[in-house]
């Protein structure tokens, strides 16, 4: 039997940084890696004297200033390899636009200016409102390193932006500053680095990286992505690490709810005080571990979190030299019009006729990839794990590239792609001495992504930051590191590595845990939009509706609340972290009513209005409500049952306090009182709230 402090899953780079920063920090490390190198997406392979970058164009955040740069400094990666910086970083073609992203900052919002002149204004604002968004996302981690981050209920005032950032799509973002289609076409070329056209695109998602490229740099590594997963692994080595290739895990061992040991397809069984997964979460959660051994809603979310585009990818090595030859572009975008919508669909479609897509000669930057009379050329498209019933093979990938239908399906959307690239590279075709093509089975092939997924699951809104599955799991010595949790890229997900690793080192020595991705105290509110007041219904109208009323989960207790089920009289008190006080005095008006003093008798519920808080910080809300039930819970008399009269309902999205039709809950409290039968019998937003709430009480009382 082998015996490892920790075992981690999977090498990629999210697993990598993991190891070294436990092996430097002297814990014992397994890493097992299903493949036969290190680096999961971050990776090559060769033909003849041509070395194919697998996955990575553009790498931002290494340099200083940069937010993986004190990453690829503490992993050794900056002491192995030299990075290239790109001038220019990226050209866009679009009918009516070829426009140049100069390295220069300055350079570039010009150059978007002499296009779209009458739009200076609006380009120097929007930008100007991304740097400081990006510059708060630092402060944030900065804050957190220091201890200086101030206490939750100021975060709103002090990192306003970026919690705004975090709430919005991009096209939402955007469109605050300009409704010309063209120019927001032009700003959102890096939208398929992410996945999503902007509609569904987190702003955040988009923001931090464009801002850590556009203005410190996007670096390409001497000898590619390879070299710096190769440097990371020797970094492991040297500091007593262990990686093992071509052991695929199949199973994670629960032992009393904890993670005792992993298996694998060989038959290798190794016990493990701590174990991380770098595996896709789907696949970690729900086949390793079990649904058996998870709460039944978490294996629900894991379920149900969708995952994110594939792609498409020919490669080229070409016997001839196109920077030679004038070629200047280290990654030309391609797109047939000014309709994101259109190319992402076209993606989805298999049209790759349509499809938006990238160029990327990367002898531009690392002449060490191709001999010198050669070049390597690697044409990305989008692409659909669905498209043409999963690409011809009907989902049955056993010997999948022996399937005539998958080879002719690869080789017809390989030929359209072809077809475009040739016109704006005369002669390509003639010039091919390799050619490799990469589908989404590829993807699954050789990281087993579900749905040969490259970012992890959706970059939505709704499925970032806290949204998204976190690096804790219901097993508490299992973690999750890499895209699933930390968001597409390989900035995001060496630095996704360093959390977690941070997680691991504060629970095995019992150290406190400052992380850049979660504040250090709890934040329970974002300050609301405000307008006039209004009043929904007032004591003297007593309208019997029958209003169609969620169950909700409170806050602390976990009691199961059916608002229209309950069987007694209720009273919803409405507000926010800004009226809270306002709620006290209401529900204590009512208490103070002989009456109405027994939970027997009644139910008192806060309803409060979360609808502003970015998830990013939805879980440290959910602590702050439960520090307060706690607070609340002691300091009842002995006896009392604290889930009776202690009801705490978190309305996330706000729809709760919408169908009452109660606004600005952040200025004025409102309450509702409900019957016995769950029927709306009057509601109330305004000055003496308690006095109204027992007056509809009252007569709601001479009505039954």
């Amino acid at each position: 039997m082998e015996k490892f402090e920790i075992v981690v899953i999977g090498a990629g780079l999210g697993g990598l940084s993991s190891a070294a920063y436990l092996a430097k920090a002297g814990k014992k490390v397994l890493v097992l890696e299903h493949h036969a190198v290190p680096g999961g997406y971050a990776h090559e392979f060769r033909r003849g004297k041509y070395r194919f970058e697998v996955s990575l164009h553009a790498l931002d955040g290494a340099a200083p200033g940069g937010w993986a740069y004190p990453v690829l400094k503490d992993l050794g990666i900056m002491d192995r390899i030299h990075f290239h910086r790109m001038d220019p970083f990226y050209t866009v073609r679009f009918p009516n636009h070829e426009i140049t992203a100069h390295a220069d900052m300055i350079e570039y919002e010009a150059e978007l200016i002499r296009h779209f002149p009458a739009e200076k204004e609006n380009i120097r604002a929007l930008i100007a409102e991304m740097i400081e968004i990006y510059f708060q996302v630092r402060h944030f981690g900065a804050d957190g390193e220091i201890g200086q981050r101030p206490p939750m209920e100021q975060m709103p005032a002090v990192y306003p932006k970026m919690l705004s950032a975090m709430s919005q799509s991009w096209d939402e973002f955007i469109s605050q500053f300009t409704q010309d289609k063209q120019l927001k076409t032009v700003l959102s070329t890096l939208w398929g680095y992410y996945g999503l056209p902007p509609a569904q695109l987190s702003a955040a998602t988009y923001i931090f990286p464009w801002v850590s490229y556009h203005l410190y740099g996007a670096y390409y590594p001497e000898g590619g992505s390879m070299a710096m997963s190769r440097a990371i692994e020797k970094t492991i080595k040297e500091n007593g690490g262990e990686i093992r290739y071509h052991q695929t895990v199949n199973k994670i061992e629960i032992q009393n709810g904890r993670a005792i040991a992993v298996e694998t397809e060989k038959g290798l069984r190794v016990e493990a005080d701590v174990i991380i997964s770098n595996a896709n979460s789907p696949d970690t959660l729900l086949k390793f571990v079990g649904r058996e051994n998870l709460p039944q809603q978490y294996a629900d979310q894991v379920e149900s979190a969708a995952p994110s585009i594939s792609n498409f990818v020919v490669y080229l090595g070409l016997d001839r030299n196109l920077k030679s030859e004038g070629w200047k572009h280290h990654e030309l975008f391609v797109s047939e019009g000014y309709d994101i919508d259109a190319d992402y669909q076209a993606a989805l479609d298999g049209k790759f006729n349509a499809t938006a897509i990238a160029i990327t000669n990367y002898d531009q930057v690392d002449a060490s990839c191709s001999p010198e009379t050669g070049s390597v050329l690697s044409i990305f498209s989008l692409a659909d794990w669905k498209t043409d019933n999963t690409w011809g093979t009907g989902g049955n990938l056993e010997k999948y590239s022996d399937n005539p239908q998958y080879n002719e399906l690869k080789e017809a959307a390989a030929e359209m792609i072809l077809d475009r690239a040739e016109k704006i590279i005369p002669g390509l075709r003639a010039s091919i001495k390799y050619k490799e093509i990469a589908t989404p089975i590829t993807n699954w092939r050789y990281s087993r992504n579900i749905g040969g997924a490259i970012y992890g699951t959706e970059q939505t809104v709704e499925n970032m930051y806290s949204g998204r599955l976190q690096a804790k799991t219901p097993i508490s010595n299992l973690f999750l590191t890499g895209a699933w949790t930390f968001g597409g890229g390989m900035s995001a997900a060496l630095m996704s590595g360093r959390e977690t690793s941070r997680m691991v080192i504060g629970q095995m020595d019992g150290t406190e845990v400052v992380l850049m991705t979660a504040p250090s105290e709890v934040i329970s509110h974002q300050s609301s939009v405000t307008s006039d007041v209004s009043t929904a219904n007032s004591a003297s109208q007593l309208p019997i509706t029958n209003l169609q009323l969620p169950t909700i989960k409170a806050a602390g207790s976990g009691r199961e609340i059916a608002l229209n089920k309950i069987g007694k009289p209720t009273v919803l008190i409405f507000h926010t972290q800004e009226t809270a006080e306002t709620a006290a005095q209401i529900n204590e008006a009512i208490r103070a009513e002989s009456n109405y003093a027994k939970c027997e008798s009644m139910l008192i519920a806060n309803v409060v209005d979360l609808h502003s808080v970015p998830k990013l910080f939805r879980g440290f809300a959910e602590k702050a409500m439960k520090k307060s039930y706690d607070k609340a819970a002691a300091s009842l008399a002995k006896g009392l049952a604290p889930q009776d009269y202690i009801v705490i309902l978190p309305d996330w999205d706000g729809s709760l306090t919408k169908s009452f039709g109660f606004k600005n809950t952040n200025k004025t409290a409102a309450f509702a009182v409900l019957d016995k039968n769950g029927n709306l019998a009057g509601s109330y937003q305004g000055s003496g709230s308690g006095a109204k709430a027992l007056e509809i009480l009252k007569i709601r009382n001479k009505h039954e």
